[in-house]
């Protein structure tokens, strides 16, 4: 049998290469991101709160995915997180990312390796992985030796003095102070000639929202100066929410956008409204949750677009006509005349 030598050896060489393409991937890889996982204590009681910061260091161009608050922390339950701005030091950019945690168990814990998928460039879809280093953390009991001891019977109680009977005297003295002066405000307010009780005047719903429309006006230009974009955003979405709920009876303020957006299909409202307040709803979501900075033509077209839907979906009162009879007149005719009612 006989061996191609010449071929045997392009075969070596060709895996070698293979070998020191994954090699030179690996280091670069390495070099371009770097993950930090760390606690600011391992050893807690069960309920307590520990601090889980992530740090991620990667190259400049780099694309990284970044993590959100729905994160996989194992046997640990996400209360709280916060996300810092990105820090660029000596070429390189730091981004930090902080969950309040906690568990409610006792033993021995891992808070397992976090993956963060990065791409080598803005627009590249070909993403790797990289982990972070596992913590152990150690949940004790907030019970003692002493607590599992068992200890003798208590001594006998003497029987309490019986408060109830006094309770019941003075829940009666009060009883009959507040009818008196109840019934002093009933005589006062008939002497008066005045209602028992004031009557609330009910307003529109679109009269609430301009009002409101109108007090966020006064601060618009403030809230942009200060670069309070997300609150500008989250006071337009409230708004919008309150108005819907009071307007059409959704309940808009518990619900999602998209079950917002759902109710409104069902109750057939016109298609351009509906997409006005889903552009709305959307673009007020970015802002909050995706840190989605608008420019100033988004901004003042967002609230544009508020005042267009409460004045397209507002109710309109109209004037009706009723018969009114009249008496006789001196020719003896009688008849009706219209009166406006609205």
């Amino acid at each position: 049998m006989r061996i191609n030598l010449s071929k045997t050896r392009d075969i070596f060489l060709l895996l070698m290469l293979n070998l020191m393409l994954s090699a030179a991937l690996l280091f670069a890889g390495q070099a371009l991101v770097n993950i930090k996982a760390a606690v600011d204590k391992s050893v807690i009681t069960i309920g307590d709160r520990i601090t889980y910061t992530l740090t991620i260091e990667h190259a400049k161009g780099i694309q990284i995915k970044q993590p959100g608050p729905g994160a996989n922390l194992g046997m640990f339950e996400i209360k709280d997180y916060k996300i810092y701005d990105p820090v660029e030091k000596d070429g390189l950019i730091s981004q930090k990312f902080e969950y309040q945690i906690s568990v409610f168990d006792t033993g021995h814990f891992v808070i397992p390796p976090f993956p963060i998928a990065y791409a080598a460039s803005d627009t590249s879809r070909q993403f790797q992985i990289i982990q972070s280093e596992p913590i152990k953390i150690y949940v004790k009991s907030v019970l003692t030796a002493e607590d599992h001891e068992i200890h003798d019977i208590k001594a006998p109680l003497t029987i309490p003095y019986n408060y109830r009977r006094l309770a019941l005297f003075i829940a009666a003295g009060v009883f009959l102070l507040l009818a008196a002066v109840l019934l002093y405000y009933i005589v006062k307010r008939r002497k008066q000639g005045a209602p028992l009780f004031r009557r609330e005047v009910i307003r529109p719903a679109h009269e609430i929202a301009l009002a409101e429309i109108a007090a966020l006006q006064e601060r618009w230009e403030n809230l942009i100066a200060d670069g309070q974009i997300k609150r500008l955003f989250t006071e337009l979405s409230d708004i919008l929410r309150r108005y819907l709920e009071n307007r059409f009876f959704v309940p808009a303020r518990e619900e999602t956008t998209a079950e917002i957006l759902q109710s409104l299909q069902e109750l057939e409202l016109n298609s351009g409204v509906r997409e006005q307040v889903a552009a709305l709803l959307n673009l007020a979501d970015a802002v909050k949750f995706a840190r989605y900075r608008p420019n100033r033509a988004e901004t003042d077209g967002a609230l544009t677009t508020l005042l267009n839907i409460v004045e397209t979906t507002k109710l309109v009162f109209e004037t009706v006509e009723r018969a009114v009879p009249v008496e006789e007149d001196d020719t003896g005719r009688s008849g009706t005349v219209p009166e406006k009612t609205g």
